[in-house]
């Protein structure tokens, strides 16, 4: 940031850099002459800042940031980083990076809440920007991340993710839901809740993936975590994958007629939630419904359950079914009253 201003009949010129304020006397009368000499100065100072560095614009950084980096993640992730990338560019297509400061990122974060996006997505957005940025000060692209400076910053005024959720399903909503589901929805609704697999390890499940004479069901290393597991089979879960049958000419355990594999639940999903007279469940709300059975039905060790949905530390399940303890609290106070003897 740059400006002039007067001292006696004199115009000074201020500077603002990497958070030191430069000032000197521009020697003129003449505003115009101070304003030329001041983008001067300030042209002199980044030439010194950059050296002999080249000044990288959003453009190519981002495009080696897709071919070099984006191959390096987890299959969802890089995903997720695509769609990340198409919301940035509008914004920061044709600047360079050194100019990208506070202001560019706070405009950005301005535009998206105008666009209806809320907190969570707009960090994920700015998360991968941050990426960037520490790419390409890996390549020695530029010097320090912007990002992460504004986003601590605002993480203290307001921009935060959403509380964890803690939705799950009870035994009637259940009911409710797979008499409304139909075809292999019910049956996908049912090994969701009975297996806990994510979204994506249902839709791309196999036969060669189901041992029902172990009762069990194997993830690839293509999950959340990159690490394959097994799942043990509930009894009913065994019963659904006994009796489907299975088309000839896939090898896809939930398929359409023609033996394609299905690329989304929300169709089937949504209507069935709706029929159901259900209101804000969503497809996750189903492995968490899992996690709920295992720990509060069967009984089962945090570690255990950490074990079969899969996360990546026992820290994950705990923060994520936190929730229960204080449910359980409160149940016990229900039982035991909160009267006073006299």
């Amino acid at each position: 940031m740059a400006s002039v201003y007067k001292r006696g009949s004199t115009y000074w010129g201020k500077i603002q850099r990497q958070n030191r304020v430069f000032r000197q006397s521009l020697k003129t009368k003449s505003r115009s002459e101070a304003e030329r000499r001041l983008r001067q100065w300030e042209s002199d100072l980044e030439a010194i800042a950059w050296g002999d560095r080249p000044k990288l614009e959003f453009d190519k950084a981002i495009i080696s940031f897709i071919d070099d980096y984006l191959p390096t993640l987890k299959p969802q992730s890089a995903r997720r980083y695509a769609v990340s990338i198409r919301n940035l560019v509008p914004s920061f297509e044709g600047k360079f990076l050194h100019k990208i400061g506070s202001k560019e990122l706070s405009d950005f974060e301005t535009l998206r809440r105008t666009q209806g996006v809320s907190s969570p997505t707009i960090i994920r957005d700015l998360a991968c920007l941050s990426s960037m940025f520490t790419f390409a000060e890996d390549r020695e692209w530029i010097e320090g991340n912007p990002v992460k400076i504004y986003l601590r910053r605002r993480s203290r005024r307001g921009l935060k993710n959403a509380p964890p959720r803690t939705k799950y399903l009870t035994i009637e909503q259940e009911h409710a839901l797979l008499h409304h589901a139909k075809g292999p929805m019910r049956d996908a609704i049912t090994l969701a809740i009975d297996t806990g697999m994510r979204c994506e390890e249902l839709l791309s499940l196999k036969w060669n993936q189901v041992d029902l004479r172990n009762g069990t069901v194997s993830t690839t290393t293509d999950t959340k975590t990159g690490t394959a597991r097994t799942v043990p089979l509930l009894p009913r879960a065994m019963d659904v994958l006994g009796r489907m049958p299975r088309n000839i000419r896939s090898q896809y355990v939930l398929c359409h007629g023609d033996g394609a594999r299905f690329t989304t639940f929300r169709k089937g999903f949504g209507s069935a939630v709706k029929n159901a007279g259900l209101s804000d469940v969503r497809w996750h709300d189903l492995r968490r419904t899992c996690g709920c059975r295992l720990l509060q039905e069967h009984k089962m060790k945090l570690h255990e359950v950490s074990m079969w949905l899969g996360h990546k530390s026992i820290k994950t399940t705990e923060s994520t079914y936190a929730f229960l303890r204080i449910e359980n609290l409160k149940d016990a106070v229900t039982k035991t009253g909160t009267g006073h003897a006299d």
